[in-house]
């Protein structure tokens, strides 16, 4: 595997996990049932799942801010640094009860991906 294959895998692999630890804060039953299918239910606490979002969020952010760097131009990387600001926000106003519309986190969500796909278009 080439190291632009496995930035690649690595980058797309965080954004699944940061995914994952998003759609379990917004509770869908489908990523909630399968959590506890594999025995992995102990995380189905925001305690736990706030940070794990920010945590691959940021190792996102930091392989995208280095391929972007090959690619010669961060606006890629600004994009997904915006989009992860806004969904953690968000999610962190849902936890708490100030936020009763999800729409921020997924328009965060949306942005952070966009960043992501952006860079392996260019």
């Amino acid at each position: 595997m080439t190291p632009a294959q496995r930035s690649l895998w690595g980058q797309f692999s965080t954004l699944f996990g940061a995914g994952v630890a998003a759609a379990c804060c917004l509770g869908l039953p489908v990523v909630l049932t399968a959590m506890g299918a594999v025995g992995l239910g102990f995380l189905l606490n925001d305690l736990y799942l706030i940070p794990l979002f920010v945590g691959f969020a940021g190792a996102n952010l930091w392989m995208l801010h280095h391929s972007a760097n090959r690619h010669d131009g961060l606006a890629p990387f600004w994009a997904g640094v915006i989009g992860a600001v806004i969904a953690t926000i968000g999610l962190l106003l849902l936890v708490t009860g100030q936020l009763s519309l999800p729409v921020w986190i997924y328009v965060g969500l949306l942005l952070f991906a966009s960043g992501s796909v952006w860079d392996v278009v260019r």
